[in-house]
C-alpha cells in the first residue's frame, strides 16, 4: 500500500508539473507580450526626442559656422536644460530600451548649412517645426506634463523668433 500511493503521488505531481514544463519551454513568451507604455511614457519620449534633434542640429551649425556661437550658445544651454526637465519625467525601467541617439538630419534634409543667414533658417525651421511638434502632443499628456511641453514649445517658438531676427540682421 505505501507503494500505491508513492506512486500516485509522483504520478500526481507529474500530471500537475506537466503545464509549468510546457510553458517552461516556451521561455519568456509564457509571460505574454509586455504591456503598452503609458501615454505619458510615448509623449515624454516624443519630446525627448525632439529636444535631442534640436540638440544634434545646433551642434551641427556650430561645426559649420562657429563664429553663430555668441547667439546660438544660449538657446542651445536652454534645449540642454529643456532635455533635462524631460528626462526627470520619463523613467526607464531596469533593462528598459534606451533612447536612440538622435540623427543630425532628417526626411532628407541636408546637414547644416554653410552660411550664417542659411544656417540660422535652418535652425529657425527647426524650432517652428519643435513648437508644433510638441503642442501636438498636449491632448494625449497629462496635465502636469502638458503643462511642461507647452512651456517648452513656447520657448522654441521664442527661439525661433530670434534666430529669425538674427538672420534678418546679417
Amino acid at each position: 500500500m505505501a507503494r500505491d500511493t508513492t506512486r500516485r503521488r509522483v504520478l500526481a505531481a507529474a500530471t500537475a508539473a506537466l503545464p509549468l514544463a510546457l510553458a517552461g519551454c516556451r521561455g519568456i513568451a509564457a509571460l505574454g507580450s509586455p504591456p503598452k507604455p503609458a501615454a505619458d511614457v510615448t509623449v515624454a519620449s516624443d519630446a525627448i526626442a525632439v529636444e535631442r534633434q534640436l540638440i544634434a542640429r545646433y551642434g551641427a551649425v556650430l561645426a559649420a559656422v562657429p563664429g553663430l556661437a555668441p547667439t546660438l550658445r544660449p538657446l542651445l544651454a536652454q534645449h540642454h536644460a529643456h532635455l533635462a526637465l524631460l528626462r526627470r519625467r520619463l523613467i526607464v525601467p531596469h533593462g528598459g530600451q534606451p533612447l536612440p541617439a538622435p540623427r543630425v538630419t532628417a526626411g532628407g534634409r541636408a546637414p547644416a548649412p554653410g552660411t550664417p543667414g542659411a544656417a540660422l533658417g535652418y535652425l529657425r525651421d527647426a524650432e517652428d517645426a519643435a513648437a508644433a511638434a510638441l503642442l501636438a502632443h498636449l491632448a494625449a499628456a497629462p496635465p502636469s506634463l502638458a503643462q511642461l511641453l507647452a512651456s517648452i514649445s513656447a520657448s522654441e517658438a521664442t527661439h525661433a523668433l530670434i534666430l529669425g531676427t538674427a538672420a534678418r540682421q546679417r
